[in-house]
C-alpha cells in the first residue's frame, strides 16, 4: 500500500509535466502555423520544412496526450482496487457483525428459556 502511495504523487507529476511539454509545443506549433502561412512562394523549401517540422511536433503531442491517458488509467485503476478492497472489508466486518448480533439473540433467549 505504501508502494501504491509512493507511486501516486509521482504519476501525477508525470502527467503535470507531460501536460506542461503538450501546451508548450501547442504553442509552438501555432507559431510555427502563422509564420508559414505568411511566407510567399519564393520560400517554398522553408515551407515544406515548416510543415514536417509541424507534422513532427503533432506527432510528438499525440505521444504525451497517448502517455497521460495511459497514466490516467493507472492512477485511476489503482484507485478503483483500492475502493473495492475497502468496500470488500466493510461488507466483511458487517456480515461478521451481523452473524454475531443474531448468535447472541439466539444465546439470550435460549438463557432466559432455561
Amino acid at each position: 500500500m505504501e508502494k501504491q502511495m509512493c507511486e501516486s504523487p509521482s504519476a501525477s507529476e508525470g502527467n503535470e509535466r507531460r501536460a506542461y511539454t503538450l501546451r508548450v509545443l501547442e504553442d509552438r506549433v501555432l507559431r510555427l502555423e502563422t509564420v508559414a502561412g505568411g511566407l510567399s512562394d519564393r520560400y517554398e523549401q522553408l515551407r515544406t520544412e515548416m510543415r514536417q517540422e509541424i507534422s513532427s511536433l503533432r506527432d510528438q503531442m499525440k505521444s504525451l496526450e497517448t502517455k497521460m491517458d495511459d497514466g490516467n488509467r493507472i492512477v485511476n485503476g489503482k484507485l478503483d482496487r483500492l475502493i473495492g478492497g475497502r468496500a470488500v472489508l466493510t461488507a466483511l466486518v458487517t456480515l461478521a457483525t451481523s452473524i454475531l448480533g443474531t448468535g447472541m439473540v439466539h444465546f439470550a433467549l435460549s438463557l432466559s428459556t432455561h
